[in-house]
């Protein structure tokens, strides 16, 4: 009796390898979409130049970043040189007002600050197609745009290709496997207008 209950269990909590259509990939992604992501931008703590490593366009943007921060209250900065290495370093320190804002995180260019800047509205799939030979398998583009920026949004010069109510899409690959339907994001991101 408990091998029966455990096989209904089994079935009733697996898919079914029904032929992939494009309501049913929707049905897919509904699973794991939220209608509305939550969107960060980051900026290094440090920013720092010297001869040897010049400042660029980004080292900009982060200044900027930082001293918008600034004049909001969210951080102090400080400016120091080593005129041994002829190098200029500005460190942002993050103040009470910011501390429930300004979030930390680990990356390439050291300890950074980051902050909700907008969400990611999904608007819908498009171009579906199923494989010619196997009706499980098929792929689609996954719509979605930046919408709802939080006062933050424009402080944030470092928020790279992130344009308001501009479609993007991301490219899907969807399949059964295991029990189960699952996608892979092929591409993360791509110009929706092309």
């Amino acid at each position: 009796m408990a091998a029966l209950a455990l096989a209904c269990l089994t079935l009733v909590g697996c898919d079914r390898p029904e032929t992939l259509t494009q309501q049913k990939a929707q049905e897919i992604i509904n699973r794991w979409q939220f209608k509305a992501e939550p969107v960060y931008a980051e900026v290094p703590q440090r920013v720092w130049w010297s001869p040897t490593a010049p400042k660029d366009d980004y080292d900009e943007k982060a200044l900027r970043t930082l001293h918008n921060l600034e004049h909001a209250g969210l951080v102090t900065l400080t400016e120091s040189h080593n005129p041994a290495r002829e190098e200029t370093t500005f460190l942002a320190r993050v103040t009470k007002k910011g501390f429930p804002i300004l979030g930390t995180a680990p990356s390439f260019r050291g300890p950074v600050y980051r902050a909700k800047i907008c969400e990611k509205r999904y608007d819908g799939l498009r171009n579906f197609v199923r494989h010619p030979t196997q009706k499980t398998v098929g792929h689609a583009e996954l719509v979605w745009h930046y919408d709802n920026p939080t006062w933050l949004y424009p402080l944030f010069e470092t928020k790279i290709n992130k344009p308001l109510k501009k479609p993007f899409a991301s490219h899907i690959a969807f399949y059964y496997a295991k029990h189960e339907w699952k996608f892979d994001v092929t591409v993360r991101k791509t110009d929706a207008e092309k």
